[in-house]
């Protein structure tokens, strides 16, 4: 006899997801009663594929007036490209809604206004459609205003958790999804899907490798006792002390082919995206390009003189940099259909340099966007930036001192007004001096640091700014006193590096300057932290030509000295023709992290800096050009590091490869637009670099020699323990083979 039938309760039905956040709900909520009919609203409830029956009685009923309602379209969930919606209407003909493309969750559209009553909603997305939809009514004009604001916000905030969710291998996709692959090791293969290769990701996630107490634990449980020594083996994965140079480059194309565009980042293509146009523009607010930067050629037809926004005559000079004197045909052109419409491009060429290599160039320059156009012309384009220029000369004042700051271009549209205002970020002060109205205004310093200076124009309902920093630079220090790089008086000092950190000397540079400077009978005065020379030069430089004698240099190298004057980092200087004071207020000007004066004595103090410098005197201005191969230079050179460490290369991002060209020469080449790095590093001392660990005997045990068979049990047996990719460094195993 077969046993009854035990009675199963019925599944629970899926829950479904709350109702989306609304900002013009939000907003609404915020609203006081005279405004509650405008914002008043209607959530209407959805059941498969029905809209359950509703009216606005009582928004009539407590009003006084029927309301006209706009009905908002809001996505629980993202949806795919392509959906549209079927929306039934109460005596009426079915409203077809296509959904826009890129429609995330929370983000909402509106229906047609003047849409009826709904009866029902239906599109090709599986499940029940209150799943994927939310509808409300928005009654009023406030609503329908509040919903244009906010809609925006809804927006950015799915957005915001998109990007949050790239992080983990549950929610990324595409190259985020490479990029959390990365990190664990594991490469994408050609023509591997989202889902195929997210679920490789999550079964390599679930790795377990041995940590170092368990294969330490099971070498010395196989190995046992080692001459009366129980736990013979230690094992050692503390990082060696890394010296490091970064060079940052940006690879970009040496020609740019007719009929080819090239992006900011580098991408090349004949149908790039265009950069964004500028909210608010006019054009009383353009400049006109300076002689010296370019030549102006107007084509026939063109305004005349060519008038640009300064964010493309900015771009314009930096191009002077690569290609002296270009050619300008082209610039604001109220009547072009790009844009020159508003100043923001121009249209290039050069006597001497074809189309080709200029067009690359502009890019090279910043411009946003180039085009090399099939008329033999380049036309270069730059994104929105300031409309309103501003003059500041070399951006630095006295104490005390003046300067006048002026406006671009300086005679603003008439009718317009130029306001300016001082923000205060830090320890520097300075004010307006007269009228803070006009094309002009003058500064005083008052105290030293950085402030931030804004000139804001208005006319009608455009407001155009500037924003600049100016440096207010002290003319002198009174004694005791102290000053940090910012203008902060009497800071903390530099902080000395971690115990067991310190330099090698060998990172030291020599400073040598006999004209200008003498250094005392000691010659490890010479001697000094790369940071520290480069700007003891740049004081040397400000020195006043006429001042008689030359700047005295000391390093203490007393058992006493400093944590800062052991490491290099610190030298006392004086000169017999100038104030204390105001050498002082010169070492500060020249960069020292902190300046100090005291009895007669300049102390500067310099801020740790990685030591080591990475260059490519192949390449200007950092670009390097795709397909071009430039050697790099490393100082200090593995030469004079000499045994204290072993030089390291990386790069990343892509763009560049290192290619070895000689024995112990390193050479960068550029393989596609867009920007790259490459970093030279020293690894100090006899520990292990990144992914290696150390094994050895315990100090109770030096001089002991292991038998052959032992060791070799050892070597076996981290071949077999040993976690992938990690290298075993057994040199310190006394007896056999490394």
């Amino acid at each position: 006899m077969s046993a009854p039938a035990v009675p199963v309760a019925p599944a629970a039905p899926a829950a479904v997801p709350g109702p989306p956040r609304l900002a013009a709900a939000d907003m609404a909520a915020r609203l006081t009663v005279p405004f509650a009919r405008g914002a008043d609203r209607l959530r209407l409830v959805v059941r498969g594929t029905a809209v359950a029956p509703y009216d606005f009685q009582l928004h009539t009923a407590q009003f006084g007036v029927t309301p006209r309602p706009l009905y908002i379209l809001q996505a629980r969930q993202d949806v795919p490209a392509g959906t549209t919606v079927t929306l039934g209407v109460r005596g009426g003909p079915a409203l077809s809604l296509p959904v826009p493309d890129g429609l995330t969750a929370g983000t909402s559209v509106p229906l047609p206004d003047g849409t009826g009553i709904l009866t029902g909603i239906q599109s090709a997305l599986a499940g029940p459609q209150e799943d994927w939809w939310q509808l409300t009514a928005l009654l009023g004009t406030m609503g329908r205003l509040l919903w244009a604001v906010g809609w925006e916000r809804d927006h950015l905030r799915r957005q915001l958790s998109r990007t949050a969710a790239q992080r983990t291998v549950a929610h990324a996709f595409g190259i985020h999804l490479d990029r959390n692959g990365a990190g664990l090791g594991v490469v994408r293969a050609p023509g591997e899907t989202d889902d195929a290769y997210r679920r490789r990701l999550t079964v390599a996630r679930r790795w377990t490798l041995p940590t170092p107490a368990g294969l330490l634990a099971a070498l010395n449980d196989a190995v046992g006792p080692v001459d009366g020594v129980a736990d013979p083996l230690v094992l050692d994965d503390t990082d060696a002390e890394l010296r490091r140079g970064l060079l940052p480059l940006r690879v970009a194309p040496l020609d740019l082919p007719p009929g080819q565009s090239v992006d900011l980042l580098g991408t090349v293509g004949t149908d790039l995206p265009r950069p964004p146009v500028e909210e608010v523009f006019h054009p009383g607010l353009l400049v006109a390009l300076s002689p010296f930067a370019a030549e102006s050629r107007p084509l026939p037809g063109t305004p005349d003189p060519l008038l640009v926004q300064p964010v493309v005559a900015a771009a314009i000079a930096r191009l002077n940099l690569f290609a002296s004197r270009s050619v300008v045909h082209a610039g604001y052109d109220p009547r072009a259909t790009d844009a020159r419409a508003t100043g923001r491009a121009v249209l290039l060429s050069h006597d001497t340099i074809p189309t080709e290599r200029i067009a690359a160039l502009a890019h090279w320059s910043g411009f946003d966007l180039v085009t090399h156009r099939t008329d033999g012309l380049a036309y270069a384009e730059c994104a929105p930036g300031e409309l309103l220029g501003m003059e500041t000369g070399d951006g630095t004042l006295p104490v005390d001192g003046t300067t006048t700051l002026s406006v671009r271009p300086l005679t603003p549209p008439p009718g317009s007004l130029v306001r300016w205002y001082v923000l205060r970020g830090g320890a520097g002060r300075a004010e307006l001096v007269g009228p803070t109205e006009g094309s002009s205004v003058v500064l005083r310093g008052k105290a030293a640091g950085r402030v931030v200076v804004v000139a804001e124009l208005r006319l009608a309902d455009l407001t155009a700014s500037a924003t600049r920093e100016i440096v207010v630079r002290p003319v002198t220090l009174a004694d005791t006193t102290a000053i940090g790089a910012d203008g902060t008086l009497d800071p903390a000092p530099p902080p000395p590096m971690p115990p067991g950190e310190g330099l090698h000397p060998a990172f030291l540079v020599r400073h040598d300057d006999p004209a200008h400077a003498e250094y005392g009978t000691d010659a490890e005065t010479h001697r000094m932290r790369r940071e520290v020379a480069e700007h003891l030069d740049a004081l040397i430089a400000l020195l006043p030509p006429a001042t008689t004698g030359k700047l005295a240099v000391r390093r203490d190298l007393s058992t006493t000295a400093s944590p800062l004057a052991k490491e290099a980092r610190e030298l006392r200087l004086s000169h017999p023709g100038l104030p204390p004071g105001t050498l002082g207020a010169l070492a500060h000007r020249a960069g020292f992290s902190y300046v100090r004066v005291a009895g007669g004595v300049v102390t500067v103090s310099q801020e740790h800096r990685d030591p080591v410098r990475v260059t490519a005197p192949g390449i200007f201005r950092d670009v390097l050009p795709i397909g071009t191969t430039v050697p790099l230079t490393v100082t200090p050179s593995p030469a004079e590091i000499g045994a204290a460490g072993v030089l390291g290369w990386s790069t990343g991002d892509g763009a560049a490869t290192l290619l070895t060209t000689a024995p112990g020469a390193m050479s960068v080449r550029g393989e596609h637009g867009g920007p790259a790095w490459v970093q030279a590093s020293y690894r100090m001392g006899d520990r292990t670099g990144a992914y290696q660990f150390t094994v050895r005997l315990r100090p109770e045990l030096a001089g002991h020699t292991l038998p052959p068979a032992t060791r070799t049990l050892i070597v076996r047996l981290l071949d077999d323990l040993r976690p992938l990719g990690v290298e075993v460094v057994t040199r310190l195993l006394p007896g056999g083979n490394p």
